[in-house]
């Protein structure tokens, strides 16, 4: 009778023990780690997804960290070539404007180094920077040598005024960039619609 008591009890201590086994194996499955090193040292992404992007103001684009910084043929942050005159007034981005016959004139904010704007039926023409603080997207700006400029604008091409000052001007779809040059370097940079850049520098024609 001592026998088959102890053999019960052994009986009961095994089943006991393989019970816990069991419970450990679970928690350890539930722990389980991918053994592919690159998975689990990736970074997190750290990009911004797009529907958390600041919202654009009425006649605003959306203005990204150091655009304001960075002129491109269709424009300077805010000051996109086409966008109304009356909303970028109306979003306190322009200063006082000054009409003469169809044309009008104001200056933009210091925060986007004060460039001068004109404007045509309403619209955005012209956008002109004298800052040695802007640059275009491909690294040329006031100061910056005529022959630096042509190597980084190989298709572009020398424009002459009435006077005979020169610039440097090159075409980017409809919009186009001018460099105007004074003893041997960028004295501003103009950009806006193609042929009203060009007229007005080659002929002080249009706005």
């Amino acid at each position: 009778m001592r026998h088959r008591y102890a053999a019960v009890t052994v009986a009961a201590i095994t089943l006991l023990g393989v019970a816990a086994c069991s419970k450990d194996d679970d928690k350890d499955a539930g722990a389980f780690v991918n053994p592919d090193p690159a998975a689990s040292s990736a970074a997190p992404s750290s990009e911004v997804p797009e529907s958390a992007a600041p919202g654009a103001k009425k006649g605003q684009a959306p203005v990204g960290k150091g655009s304001s910084e960075v002129l491109a043929a269709g424009g300077l942050g805010p000051y996109l070539i086409g966008v109304g005159q009356k909303d970028l007034s109306s979003a306190k981005l322009v200063g006082k404007v000054t009409k003469k016959g169809d044309c009008a004139t104001s200056a933009g904010l210091s925060k986007y180094d004060t460039p001068a704007l004109a404007f045509s039926d309403g619209k955005l023409k012209r956008v002109t920077v004298t800052s040695t603080a802007v640059s275009t997207q491909a690294g040329a700006k006031v100061g910056t040598t005529y022959d630096q400029v042509k190597a980084l604008y190989p298709k572009g091409k020398q424009l002459d005024d009435w006077i005979g000052a020169s610039a440097w001007y090159t075409v980017d779809g409809k919009n186009a960039l001018l460099f105007r040059i004074d003893n041997g370097k960028v004295a501003a940079i103009m950009v806006g619609e193609a042929q009203t850049v060009q007229f007005y520098f080659t002929d002080q024609q249009g706005c």
